[in-house]
Protein backbone atom coordinates (compact mmCIF):
# COMPACT_ATOMS: atom_id res chain seq x y z
CA UNK A 1 0.00 0.00 0.00
CA UNK A 2 1.08 3.53 -0.65
CA UNK A 3 0.44 6.65 0.69
CA UNK A 4 0.85 10.33 -1.84
CA UNK A 5 0.27 13.55 -0.74
CA UNK A 6 0.73 16.69 -2.90
CA UNK A 7 2.10 19.41 -0.81
CA UNK A 8 4.74 22.76 -0.63
CA UNK A 9 8.32 22.05 -1.01
CA UNK A 10 9.10 21.59 3.26
CA UNK A 11 12.88 19.85 3.52
CA UNK A 12 12.36 19.04 7.60
CA UNK A 13 8.77 18.37 7.36
CA UNK A 14 9.41 14.82 7.42
CA UNK A 15 12.48 13.86 8.50
CA UNK A 16 13.08 9.92 9.56
CA UNK A 17 13.41 8.96 13.69
CA UNK A 18 15.58 6.11 13.74
CA UNK A 19 14.45 2.63 12.84
CA UNK A 20 10.85 2.77 14.26
CA UNK A 21 9.50 3.65 10.92
CA UNK A 22 9.90 0.80 8.16
CA UNK A 23 8.61 2.97 5.60
CA UNK A 24 10.35 4.61 2.54
CA UNK A 25 9.49 7.81 1.60
CA UNK A 26 9.99 9.05 -2.12
CA UNK A 27 9.63 12.94 -2.88
CA UNK A 28 9.88 14.42 -6.24
CA UNK A 29 10.69 18.09 -6.94
CA UNK A 30 9.46 20.28 -9.93
CA UNK A 31 12.70 21.78 -10.67
CA UNK A 32 12.31 22.52 -15.03
CA UNK A 33 12.75 26.09 -14.16
CA UNK A 34 9.93 28.50 -15.45
CA UNK A 35 6.62 28.14 -15.28
CA UNK A 36 6.53 24.35 -16.03
CA UNK A 37 4.43 22.30 -14.88
CA UNK A 38 5.61 18.46 -14.32
CA UNK A 39 3.03 15.79 -15.46
CA UNK A 40 4.42 12.39 -14.28
CA UNK A 41 2.68 8.40 -13.70
CA UNK A 42 4.30 6.69 -11.08
CA UNK A 43 3.96 3.10 -10.58
CA UNK A 44 5.58 -0.04 -9.55
CA UNK A 45 4.86 -4.08 -9.98
CA UNK A 46 2.04 -3.89 -7.16
CA UNK A 47 1.21 -0.18 -7.44
CA UNK A 48 -0.10 2.24 -9.89
CA UNK A 49 -0.19 6.07 -8.44
CA UNK A 50 -1.62 7.33 -11.36
CA UNK A 51 -1.16 10.30 -13.58
CA UNK A 52 -0.51 13.41 -11.70
CA UNK A 53 0.58 17.25 -12.68
CA UNK A 54 2.88 19.33 -10.26
CA UNK A 55 3.51 23.04 -10.49
CA UNK A 56 6.75 24.89 -10.95
CA UNK A 57 8.75 24.30 -7.83
CA UNK A 58 6.18 22.03 -6.30
CA UNK A 59 6.47 18.96 -4.17
CA UNK A 60 4.96 15.36 -4.21
CA UNK A 61 5.63 12.54 -2.19
CA UNK A 62 4.87 8.92 -1.35
CA UNK A 63 5.75 5.84 1.06
CA UNK A 64 6.16 2.65 0.71
CA UNK A 65 7.66 -0.69 2.72
CA UNK A 66 10.46 -2.24 0.55
CA UNK A 67 9.99 -6.17 0.12
CA UNK A 68 12.26 -8.32 2.20
CA UNK A 69 13.57 -9.63 -1.39
CA UNK A 70 15.10 -6.60 -2.08
CA UNK A 71 13.60 -6.15 -5.43
CA UNK A 72 11.15 -3.08 -4.95
CA UNK A 73 11.34 -0.82 -7.60
CA UNK A 74 9.32 2.68 -8.38
CA UNK A 75 9.01 3.84 -11.94
CA UNK A 76 7.94 7.36 -13.00
CA UNK A 77 7.49 8.68 -16.89
CA UNK A 78 7.77 12.65 -16.59
CA UNK A 79 6.60 14.96 -19.36
CA UNK A 80 6.54 18.61 -19.93
CA UNK A 81 5.74 20.51 -23.02
CA UNK A 82 6.82 18.03 -25.77
CA UNK A 83 9.41 16.55 -23.95
CA UNK A 84 8.63 12.45 -22.24
CA UNK A 85 11.45 11.03 -20.27
CA UNK A 86 11.17 7.74 -17.71
CA UNK A 87 13.31 6.88 -14.93
CA UNK A 88 13.38 4.39 -12.06
CA UNK A 89 12.78 6.52 -9.31
CA UNK A 90 13.42 3.90 -6.98
CA UNK A 91 15.46 0.82 -6.93
CA UNK A 92 16.23 -1.29 -3.89
CA UNK A 93 19.75 -2.37 -4.91
CA UNK A 94 20.33 1.82 -5.85
CA UNK A 95 18.60 2.89 -2.98
CA UNK A 96 18.52 1.06 -0.26
CA UNK A 97 19.53 2.89 3.20
CA UNK A 98 23.31 1.26 3.77
CA UNK A 99 23.99 2.20 0.24
CA UNK A 100 26.63 4.70 -0.79
CA UNK A 101 23.81 7.08 -1.94
CA UNK A 102 21.18 5.16 -0.24
CA UNK A 103 17.63 6.61 1.62
CA UNK A 104 15.12 5.83 3.84
CA UNK A 105 13.93 9.78 2.49
CA UNK A 106 14.67 9.80 -1.03
CA UNK A 107 14.33 12.88 -2.46
CA UNK A 108 14.69 13.86 -6.26
CA UNK A 109 15.09 17.21 -8.36
CA UNK A 110 13.45 16.80 -11.95
CA UNK A 111 15.28 18.82 -14.03
CA UNK A 112 15.40 19.06 -18.17
CA UNK A 113 18.07 17.18 -18.42
CA UNK A 114 18.01 14.57 -15.74
CA UNK A 115 16.64 13.73 -11.91
CA UNK A 116 19.30 14.59 -9.35
CA UNK A 117 19.22 12.89 -6.00
CA UNK A 118 19.27 14.69 -2.60
CA UNK A 119 22.89 14.01 -1.19
CA UNK A 120 22.62 12.69 2.10
CA UNK A 121 26.75 13.34 2.90
CA UNK A 122 26.88 17.24 1.69
CA UNK A 123 22.98 18.19 1.35
CA UNK A 124 23.48 18.83 -2.29
CA UNK A 125 20.70 17.69 -5.11
CA UNK A 126 24.03 16.59 -6.99
CA UNK A 127 23.71 12.63 -7.41
CA UNK A 128 22.54 13.51 -10.93
CA UNK A 129 21.80 10.26 -13.21
CA UNK A 130 20.55 9.80 -16.79
CA UNK A 131 17.03 9.52 -18.52
CA UNK A 132 16.46 5.37 -18.55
Amino acid sequence: MCICMTMPHAPDAFTPNGFDNPHTTVVIINDLGGSLPLRYHCKSKDDDLGDRTMPPRGSWFFEFKPTVFGNTKFHCSFSWGNELHNFDIYKQGRDRLFAKFGCRRCEWKIHKNGPCKLNKDNGMFDVCLPWN
